[in-house]
């Protein structure tokens, strides 16, 4: 008996190979954001924890930290503060994710680390 191509199931194969890689782009594409997200806020807590209390020194490094990971990041949108010993850094941005013009996501991220 002579066997047709849909009969072997090639064509529901590449379907479900195409679901995976669509899954696994659509993975990567958001993890991105979100993975510079906790880099920039594990770097200004470190930072933090040199204990330098010079609020300059502090924005500077935030400011670089997030150049160096592609964070959108405004001076505006960085407020770093001195309270009883406490030193507050919190800032906030917005990515947008898009997939292939079809697809855009705003992803709002707000960064809050005291120490």
């Amino acid at each position: 008996m002579i066997k047709k191509m849909g009969e072997r199931g090639s064509v529901k194969g590449f379907f479900w190979l195409f679901i995976l890689v669509a899954v696994v782009f659509v993975g990567i594409s958001f993890s991105k954001p979100y993975y510079r997200y906790y880099t920039l806020g594990s770097h200004t807590r470190d930072f933090l924890k040199t204990e330098v209390g010079d609020i300059g020194a502090i924005r500077k490094n935030s400011m670089d930290n997030a150049a160096e990971l592609q964070v959108p990041l405004d001076e505006k949108n960085l407020e770093v503060a001195v309270v009883q010993k406490i030193i507050k850094v919190k800032a906030t941005w917005s990515e947008t994710v898009d997939f292939w013009g079809y697809y855009q996501k705003k992803i709002d991220f707000v960064m809050d680390e005291e120490y």
